[in-house]
């Protein structure tokens, strides 16, 4: 999964940082970006990693650091970035033996939370505040969207959900099942009020395809599946019709895998 996710980052360093940068925007430093935040997952990761099990250990918790570096928005402080994320990581570390939270959702959530209260709320790139623009259909597809710094590409989402369907331990009808109920929503709310923009959502693709099967978070029984990941893209639209339509995917995933847990705990305990 951690190797699908390397075209994405390639990507982001080209929308999010060279397209910028040739608009003298930013400097060449600020280009990596995307990078940048990886790290700083990354490190922060394995430091807790040493200090409380004096090892370095490649996990699920390696692929939650790195996701989450690739979902938050361009703006985010890397201070705030850095502290909000390492509280958030130690508290979910010590937390997960109680109650399981989709990690990725909660800290994500945290973060833009945080740093929407320091620097205000926008997923625009510095050239997307500067201008507007038209593109096509392809430039969607590859990635032109609005999103998080390294999570819009539709096509690379495509990519791999295809390559993880060989996979026998992935989840492959969560992500289907998730996009279903969303477009239905999304083409039947075009037909009513001719508002197309919520059919095409690259960071709903993005974390059907990533997030919302994670093993731990997610049912393992076909039916389980299939009726959580109608219910995220039900409340997927919803949120974004309501809300903001990046930001729904998340919210939904946490709410549905939230009732998911207390369902299983109700299950454990009866038996």
């Amino acid at each position: 999964i951690i190797v699908l996710l390397i075209p994405f980052l390639i990507y982001a360093l080209y929308k999010n940082g060279f397209l910028i940068y040739v608009r003298n925007l930013i400097t060449g430093i600020e280009v990596f970006k995307p990078i940048y935040l990886l790290i700083i997952s990354v490190i922060i990761k394995f430091i807790i990693d040493f200090i409380l099990k004096r090892k370095l250990m490649i996990d699920f918790n390696l692929l939650y650091a790195i996701l989450v570096s690739m979902i938050v928005p361009y703006n985010v402080n890397y201070i705030i970035y850095t502290i909000t994320f390492l509280i958030s990581y130690l508290i979910l570390y010590f937390s997960d033996r109680y109650f399981k939270l989709n990690k990725v959702c909660v800290m994500y959530l945290l973060i833009l939370l945080v740093n929407s209260l320091f620097k205000g709320f926008t997923y625009l790139n510095p050239l997307e505040t500067k201008f507007n623009y038209s593109f096509t259909f392809l430039d969607l597809l590859m990635g032109r969207n609005i999103g998080g710094i390294s999570s819009t590409s539709i096509f690379f989402s495509l990519v791999a959900f295809y390559i993880l369907t060989f996979n026998f331990y992935y989840k492959k009808d969560i992500p289907i099942f998730i996009n279903f109920a969303y477009l239905f929503l999304a083409v039947l709310y075009y037909l009513i009020t001719k508002d197309n923009s919520y059919i095409l959502n690259s960071e709903m693709i993005f974390a059907s395809v990533f997030v919302a099967t994670l093993p731990v978070y997610s049912p393992y029984k076909r039916i389980s599946q299939i009726l959580y990941s109608v219910f995220i893209g039900i409340l997927t639209f919803i949120i974004a019709i309501i809300f903001n339509k990046v930001i729904a995917v998340y919210i939904a995933i946490l709410i549905v895998s939230i009732f998911n847990n207390l369902e299983l705990k109700k299950k454990i305990r009866e038996k």
